[in-house]
C-alpha cells in the first residue's frame, strides 16, 4: 500500500509525499535510536534489583534449611520470609508490567521496532549482576 501525503511548505508551494517518505523520516529515526531502548531498559533493571535481592534471599535462606520431610516442613523459617515473598512476588509483578509496557505496547503504538527493543530486554538483569559482582548488594 502507498500512502500519498500532500505538504505545504512555509512559501505555500505544496508537494507530493509518497512511499517511505510519507513517515516523515520517523522510521529511520527509530531505527537508529537503538539507545534509547537499551537505556530504558537499563532504567527498569535499576528498579528491578529490589525484586532481584528479595529472590536472591529466599533462595540463600531456604537453602540453608535442612528440610526432610518435603513441602511444608516442621522446621522455622527466617522471620522476613513472608516480606520478602511478597517483595519478589509483587516487585517482580510489577517489572513484568513495566517491560510489557515499555518493551511492547509503547514501540507497537509509535510504530518503532518491536524486535530492537524486545531484544534490548536481555539488558534488564545487567544492573543486578553489576551491583553483585560489585559487592554493593
Amino acid at each position: 500500500m502507498v500512502i500519498y501525503l500532500y505538504e505545504r511548505d512555509d512559501r505555500g508551494e505544496g508537494r507530493v509525499v509518497h512511499g517511505s517518505g510519507a513517515d516523515g523520516g520517523r522510521e529511520k529515526a527509530a531505527a537508529g535510536s537503538w539507545w534509547a531502548a537499551a537505556v530504558a531498559n537499563l532504567l527498569i533493571g535499576v528498579l528491578a534489583i529490589v525484586p532481584g535481592v528479595c529472590v536472591r534471599w529466599l533462595l540463600n535462606r531456604y537453602a540453608l534449611l535442612h528440610c526432610v520431610t518435603g513441602f511444608g516442613c516442621g522446621g522455622t523459617s527466617p522471620d522476613q520470609t513472608v516480606g520478602m515473598t511478597l517483595g519478589a512476588v509483587l516487585g517482580g509483578g510489577f517489572i513484568l508490567g513495566i517491560v510489557l509496557v515499555v518493551d511492547v505496547l509503547m514501540p507497537w503504538q509509535e510504530g518503532r521496532p518491536l524486535h530492537l527493543w524486545l531484544g534490548m530486554t536481555t539488558l534488564v538483569p545487567a544492573p543486578f549482576a553489576v551491583a553483585q559482582l560489585a559487592g554493593w548488594i
